[in-house]
């Protein structure tokens, strides 16, 4: 017997040991480490992959339901690529959690690529409207624009403008909507006190706010928040060139695959209630249904509006809120707002995207190098 004999009868009980271990155990040979091969070769106990993901299955399940006691202690068992086993004892809830926010904004902005098929399909409520109210007209791209520059979750808002046609005094054109500096939530938008005026805007009046928010009716009769209640009449309060008759809030829900509007308009007691609680932190009292009513809505394509954002574009500082303030000064310039999750309005995401790209290209370049170290000459 030679040593060639040998190490092919050693190879060939090698490849038998692995693929019986294969077998048995619903693993592909090619996937094992080295150190997994060795220690097959050598007897000792393995346990499957899928067997390892069951036992940290359940030490996890096992986490989640000792988490009443804040002193509990888990242990949780893990391989790392190199086949080595890692033990590690927290002690502490936080550090048995894994973080995962349900309002990452990567989801969101994808969910809003979409927003413009809900144009295709838009529904006003038109019913139980108030007696002798003023029909308005908005036109339709004002409000597909609206929409595709919008969120689902957070809402946007805007001031319109228009005029009566001369011929008919009982109809009032939504011709322009300003897009102030904002900040919002999924309840209500916070908006700057000034409003500055523009060229554009001559020979219009202000006419109330729209906003987008979700569909809270359920398919129900639309009603107006107490946040808007509070937002009209704040608005109406600081800025004496509103006509409370005519100010209306417009809003824009998001329903299933489609968008609702309706118009509200505050009626005196809506108005002196919200004047009370314009400074009460959402723990609203004594709100009720007769403190609005519904006008009449209607949507028209036969004149186009226009709109007014700041100077620079910057209509949405959701992503920079700490520059934002109630008391912020801008200008207007007519133009088309950006959407949402436009890159203008979140400069520090890309800041961190450089910052991860810098750390992937030097571990990149570290590995390369111990690479090259341990290549072999075969030159020399």
């Amino acid at each position: 017997i030679n040593a060639e004999y040998g190490i092919n009868v050693e190879n060939s009980l090698k490849d038998l040991i692995l693929a019986d271990y294969g077998k048995k155990n619903n693993v592909n040979v090619q996937s094992l480490t080295q150190s997994e091969i060795r220690d097959i070769i050598l007897g000792m106990e393995i346990a499957a992959p899928s067997e390892q993901r069951n036992e940290i299955a359940e030490i996890e399940q096992q986490a989640e339901l000792d988490t009443s006691s804040t002193a509990q202690s888990v242990t949780t068992r893990t391989t790392n690529a190199h086949g080595e086993e890692i033990v590690v004892t927290t002690l502490t809830p936080h550090e048995q959690k894994t973080f995962a926010s349900k309002t990452d904004w990567r989801v969101r902005a994808v969910a809003a690529t979409n927003l413009h098929l809900r144009t295709k399909h838009i529904y006003v409520t038109s019913d139980n409207t108030a007696a002798g109210a003023a029909t308005y007209v908005l036109p339709k791209n004002l409000l597909r624009r609206f929409v595709t520059c919008a969120d689902l979750r957070t809402q946007i808002a805007g001031v319109l403008y228009g005029r009566a046609p001369p011929d008919n005094a009982h109809v009032l054109e939504l011709r322009t909507v300003s897009m102030p500096p904002q900040v919002g939530t999924h309840q209500h938008v916070t908006l700057p006190h000034a409003l500055p005026s523009h060229d554009a805007l001559r020979g219009q009046q202000p006419l109330g706010l729209i906003h987008t928010a979700h569909d809270a009716s359920g398919g129900g009769t639309p009603s107006l928040s107490p946040y808007d209640a509070v937002a009209m009449a704040k608005l109406l309060a600081d800025h004496r060139e509103f006509d409370g008759d005519k100010a209306i809030c417009v809003v824009v829900a998001f329903t299933p695959g489609s968008c609702s509007l309706t118009a509200f308009r505050l009626t005196p007691a809506g108005f002196e209630w919200g004047k009370a609680n314009r400074d009460t932190a959402g723990n609203f009292q004594g709100y009720s249904p007769s403190f609005y009513e519904r006008v009449p809505l209607l949507l028209s394509d036969r004149f186009l509006g226009s709109f007014l954002v700041p100077d620079g574009g910057v209509w949405n500082m959701n992503f920079q809120g700490v520059k934002h303030s109630v008391s912020i000064k801008y200008a207007l310039e007519i133009g088309v707002p950006r959407p949402f999750y436009d890159e203008l309005f979140r400069p520090s995401h890309f800041l961190s995207f450089a910052n991860d790209d810098a750390v992937v290209k030097a571990a990149e370049a570290e590995a390369a190098g111990a690479q090259l170290g341990e290549r072999e000459d075969l030159f020399r």
